[in-house]
């Protein structure tokens, strides 16, 4: 779309730097993918496209950073993990939500010992869209309204990874433990749910997951009710207790009647806090203002591969976040029954301990 190129390049020559290269047309994102002087691609694209981008610009020798979901299918899902293995290039689904305040507090507790051992955990992304996709960002500003025609066919959870990311963080997927099947049940359509004259589903998705180590994981979405924003994000362990919506509250062992919310919960994510929010979030929210968290996720990206660290997620959180969106579907189709959650880790789910976010000596 020009408008959004011509803004773009604004931007860019507007902070001193020069014009970027640009390519247009059904091949463009293959012209620069080929490029001998680019070293990551950045995915920013429609849901449908990801895979197929990705793929070829770790074909192309390239590393890859795309947005959420990183695939649409398990088949796509598994694209990714064999080129990545293939080529040797990382793969990242830039999943911000594990960047956020409270999500790397509460990992910092998790590998603090400080909520024991976890046993249940919740996340959602509970948003109510249904003006933004009706009206197309004002109609001129996309090359197509992609987000109703997925939505609308898509009777599972088509948006997962922002309430099942920080978690599978939390938790050691694929670091310890591996999210072994699911069940998913969606609620029934409501044809009258419109805005703007677009029709849509009204779908809410619950998917409950268990681990190989029988650990729960709720997951659940809806973008076309009208409800306040929430991403649920609780965590439940033999210690304690911390959740972040619809406030910050947290208990502890052995009296877990005593809710700490407000002040008393500030000062307990101050305790804990991430070394992430000091090194990042100052310059973060002078660039992004409460969007910190971009900058953050960007700029670690950025000091691992130049530091030639494993980046903080890999293409094996990719291909398992992102594979809820089928496999929610398939369940649903069948009656609601268990499905399977392929291992795209061939067996290694355990061969790593917990998470961990590396530094340069």
């Amino acid at each position: 779309v020009k408008e959004n190129i011509d803004d773009a390049t604004a931007i860019i020559t507007g902070s001193g730097y020069s014009a970027p290269a640009i390519f247009t047309g059904k091949d463009g994102w293959k012209q620069l993918c080929e490029q001998p002087n680019v070293d990551l691609v950045y995915i920013c694209t429609d849901w449908m496209s990801h895979a197929d981008i990705a793929v070829y610009a770790m074909q192309c020798g390239k590393h890859v950073a795309t947005e959420v979901p990183a695939a649409t299918t398990v088949a796509d899902c598994w694209r990714l993990v064999d080129t990545a293995e293939t080529t040797q290039r990382h793969c990242i689904m830039l999943e911000n939500c594990c960047y956020d305040e409270f999500e790397l507090c509460a990992i910092n507790m998790v590998q603090q010992g400080v909520l024991g051992e976890i046993i249940h955990a919740e996340g959602s992304y509970l948003h109510d869209l249904r003006e933004r996709i009706a009206t197309n960002d004002n109609g001129e500003r996309k090359w197509s309204n992609w987000q109703i025609e997925f939505m609308n066919s898509h009777n599972g959870n088509p948006y997962p990874t922002h309430g099942l990311g920080p978690i599978a963080l939390a938790m050691g997927i694929h670091r310890g433990d591996r999210m072994k099947s699911l069940v998913s049940l969606s609620s029934h359509s409501v044809s009258s749910n419109s805005v703007s004259g677009v029709e849509f589903s009204g779908t809410m998705n619950s998917a409950l997951i268990t681990t190989e180590k029988n650990k729960t994981i709720l997951i659940q979405c809806c973008m076309t009710l009208p409800r306040p924003y929430s991403r649920s994000y609780m965590i439940s362990g033999t210690k304690g207790y911390v959740q972040k919506y619809p406030v910050h509250s947290m208990s502890f062992a052995p009296d877990s009647d005593n809710i700490f919310i407000g002040e008393q919960c500030d000062s307990i994510i101050g305790r804990h806090r991430h070394p992430f929010v000091e090194k990042y979030a100052k310059r973060g929210k002078e660039l992004c203002g409460k969007r910190w968290i971009d900058f953050a996720m960007d700029e670690r990206l950025i000091y691992c591969l130049r530091n030639g660290l494993p980046l903080d997620m890999d293409v094996y959180d990719a291909a398992e976040w992102s594979s809820m969106g089928e496999l929610t579907r398939i369940s649903i189709e069948n009656g609601s029954k268990p499905v399977r959650i392929p291992d795209f880790t061939r067996g290694e789910w355990n061969k790593i301990d917990g998470l961990t976010h590396y530094f340069a000596e």
